[in-house]
């Protein structure tokens, strides 16, 4: 259709109407309180604004990072946004007319393929927007399939993953506990946790459904999955986490990516839409949106979940670099980012730092220093690293990946050694 704006005419009418005298008094209780004339530069041309913004940037530092904590400095190959900034596939969101977007459905087809393999799950969906909204909607699918609203969580959960629960539970019913029986609807763990710690949770499992509730894996450093025993194989129901380590960077804020997975019984209760492989009537390979149990498909009262869409190019990242790195190079990269881990590990011990991790341990780990560690981090800063997250009371959270080289973590103990 066509646009035609309104005349200044039109605008005096439409106004006089409402009662008002100009379109600034429709937004005047919203405007930011800022003086009538901001204190700008001159305009500038489109070749002096490049020029200026270059300037500007060169004034950036690019730190060594050697902090985790929910979000990942791993490497991102360069064909990664080649294929994933091509025109057919530059847009967050998912079409509705899907199956005419045989690409589109076929790449999401493509991720669930990964997740299952790497989770040991039978089911994966085609994505939710990160992994915090992700474990908050399996506490839902938890509730709605077991009739309870009870909810274990185990120590060592991402403080904001249970923030993200706790809001999504407000208002609601649901109870957060500390004990596991007969009015548990889930047992939520982390693994590797927050601080690192890496368990065997077959026993946690165990004890969930004895009381005949679901037992939840959260992983929110995916990379571990490549050399660390799969969630479906300890006895995980549901498995959820965070897709940012697979292809996509460190931004400021996001987006992420949240994947989702669970055994065959739960298929029919799982959130979001799942993609699915068959074929024509001339026998050729096609694929279609199978479940789509989403309140914009199906009658809002019988919906699964209310998440309307999903982190698509995100997913399309994650897809395409898992196809780039393939099983042994997904599986270098954890073992190069647990051997770095390790390496720094053993020699911040060397030089007076405690460990306080009482299990095995990924590529994350919590130290107590010898000294304040807001002036070491403050310093590592000053010397261009980002060595690590102050969690108080003299303590250091501290993350390597395959980014980190063995010099990076030579040049870290010389600087800390240098102030303790």
């Amino acid at each position: 259709m066509n646009y035609i704006p309104t005349s200044e005419k039109d605008q005096k009418e439409m106004l006089k109407q409402i009662g008002i005298s100009s379109i600034d008094d429709l937004v005047k209780e919203f405007k930011p309180p800022f003086p009538r004339k901001l204190s700008l530069s001159k305009s500038m041309s489109e070749f002096d604004l490049t020029k200026h913004m270059k300037s500007l940037a060169l004034r950036n530092r690019i730190l060594k990072c050697f902090v985790g904590a929910g979000s990942y400095n791993h490497y991102i190959p360069s064909a990664l946004n080649h294929l994933l900034m091509r025109g057919e596939f530059y847009t967050g969101y998912t079409p509705y007319q899907a199956e005419i977007n045989q690409g589109i459905l076929q790449t999401m087809y493509e991720f669930q393929s990964f997740i299952c393999l790497l989770t040991g799950m039978d089911v994966a969906n085609a994505s939710l927007y990160e992994g915090a909204s992700a474990l908050a909607e399996a506490i839902l699918m938890s509730s709605s399939y077991t009739g309870r609203n009870h909810v274990f969580v185990k120590n060592g959960l991402h403080p904001q993953y249970l923030e993200v629960l706790q809001t999504y539970c407000k208002g609601t019913d649901f109870e957060f506990t500390d004990k596991i029986d007969d009015k548990t609807a889930c047992v939520i763990a982390q693994n590797p946790d927050f601080y690192g710690n890496v368990e065997n949770l077959l026993q946690l499992s165990e004890r969930a459904h004895k009381a005949g509730a679901l037992f939840i894996t959260c992983v929110v450093e995916p990379t571990s999955l490549a050399i660390l025993e799969p969630p479906g194989n300890y006895g995980a129901d549901i498995v959820v986490g965070e897709g940012q380590s697979f292809g996509i960077p460190l931004n400021f804020g996001g987006p992420y990516l949240g994947f989702f997975a669970v055994k065959d019984f739960l298929l029919k209760k799982i959130p979001g839409r799942i993609s699915g492989m068959t074929t024509d009537s001339k026998g050729d390979k096609g694929f279609v949106l199978t479940f789509q149990a989403r309140e914009q498909h199906i009658r809002r009262e019988r919906a699964t979940s209310n998440i309307t869409t999903n982190e698509g190019l995100m997913a399309l990242a994650s897809t395409i670099y898992l196809a780039l790195m393939g099983r042994t190079g997904l599986r270098d990269v954890a073992k190069l980012s647990y051997s770095r881990a390790h390496l720094l590990f053993k020699k911040l011990k060397g030089i007076g730092f405690e460990a306080l991790n009482g299990k095995p341990f990924y590529n994350e780990f919590l130290m107590k220093a010898p000294k304040s560690p807001e002036k070491i981090i403050s310093t590592l800063i000053n010397n261009g690293i980002f060595g690590g997250l102050d969690l108080g009371k003299d303590t250091m959270l501290i993350c390597c990946t395959e980014m980190n080289t063995i010099q990076d973590i030579e040049n870290y103990i010389s600087i800390v050694r240098g102030i303790t």
